[in-house]
């Protein structure tokens, strides 16, 4: 894991401040200690790449957090004078307090009690090339958070905030390596999940997950999609519930895969593919109803997981965005699997009741009939994604 680049120096200083000095100097010297090292961090000869765009790093070390983070200059309003979206050295010295105003606003950590101080801001441009003058379209940011109580228990109720966001796909997304001691987690934070908890409880990382695995599924038109296909069927609740079962095994085995095994596919054969499946679903129980004989139900429960693998792959981004760490992983996935899961079951009962509603109607083929305008609109639906999809990725 990336630490703060100051570490390896201020451990052993801030040791011999505590030993050697009186502890009411000790703090003011701690204090001067960290504002040297930031000034040697920004001097030119350390001028380019100092942090990798759209990252930042939060090293916990007592009574203070100490915060480097790169911050797109797009997402700064008002500074850019000759719009060409990178900042030069005289408009950052020009709008160095409005800088310094937007980023107090835009990155924050809370404690109980509100915001926390940030004390030593310091500015600096991450150029592309080696020429230390030249404009960057990043602007590193370095500073201290004061906290006044740094206990295991304080620090868990700890969130950072960060609205700094770009326009670019790339910019959208902000990833912090936040440490302590030997402790360390990733925070990735995004528009709409802007805040993220600093080591959160194993209650909290179960909680959250399912949350978000619900709030997929009931968000995802093509998770959706394959949903009503699969339950259009009409089948009875302990097949259904076989079924979904089977779909959710099969879908965290890709995310397990994605998660620990280091399993990468890329966006643009995944999401064709997931279009794909859905089309495959619907075309297959309408030729299996057409036979003559019907299939045994191992046949679809088989297909069906074979879909849940590619759905997997899918769903793998929406759990990666949390920032998986070394400590949380296995709590996320549970967790994550277990709010599909929950949605699904949920979603399985509405269906189930309007197929129950739909049986009990007076003509007989109004189950049939509704089955096949379900299978037809799907089959038109997912077929306009697969091509624009296979066409755009």
């Amino acid at each position: 894991m990336h630490a703060f680049h100051e570490t390896p120096l201020l451990m052993p200083l801030r040791w011999y401040a505590t030993l050697c000095v009186p502890a009411a100097a000790a703090s003011y010297l701690r204090r001067g200690i960290v504002a040297a090292l930031l000034a040697l961090v920004v001097m030119p000869a350390a001028h380019a790449h100092l942090m990798v765009a759209q990252h930042g790093t939060l090293n916990l070390v007592g009574s203070g957090g100490f915060m480097a983070a790169s911050v797109p200059v797009e997402a700064l309003q008002g500074v850019d004078d000759d719009g060409d979206g990178r900042l030069s050295i005289a408009e950052m010295r020009a709008h160095a307090s409005s800088i310094e105003v937007q980023i107090q606003r835009g990155l924050q950590l809370f404690g109980d009690a509100g915001p926390l101080p940030l004390e030593s801001l310091m500015l600096n441009l991450s150029p592309d090339d080696s020429a230390s003058t030249a404009p960057a379209a990043h602007l590193v940011v370095l500073g201290r958070f004061a906290i006044a109580d740094g206990s295991p228990q304080a620090v868990s109720r700890l969130k950072l905030y960060f609205t700094l966001y770009g326009k670019t796909a790339e910019s959208r997304q902000q990833t912090f390596t936040v440490s302590r001691g030997s402790e360390a987690q990733k925070l990735v934070l995004s528009p709409g999940h802007d805040t993220g908890v600093l080591f959160p409880s194993p209650w909290s990382v179960l909680r959250d997950n399912a949350a978000l695995g619900a709030k997929h599924v009931l968000s995802g038109l093509d998770h959706m999609l394959f949903l009503l296909v699969v339950l259009a069927t009409g089948w009875g609740w302990r097949r259904t519930a076989l079924t979904l079962t089977v779909f959710t095994a099969g879908h965290a085995i890709s995310l397990t895969a994605v998660a620990i095994g280091g399993l990468s596919a890329p966006a643009g054969i995944v999401e064709p593919a997931i279009a794909a499946t859905i089309v495959g679903m619907a075309l297959f129980d309408r030729w299996s109803r057409a036979r003559s004989e019907p299939l045994a139900p191992a046949w679809r429960l088989a297909l069906v997981f074979a879909c849940a693998l590619i759905h997997g792959l899918g769903l793998a981004g929406a759990l990666t965005s949390l920032g998986l760490d070394s400590t949380n992983r296995l709590l996320s996935l549970v967790g994550f699997n277990a709010g599909i899961e929950a949605a699904q079951l949920g979603v399985a009962m509405l269906v189930g009741s309007l197929i129950f509603g739909i049986r009990r109607l007076p003509n007989p083929g109004w189950l049939a009939f509704s089955t096949r305008m379900a299978s037809t609109a799907a089959i038109l639906v997912c077929s306009v994604w697969l091509a624009q999809r296979a066409i755009w990725s």
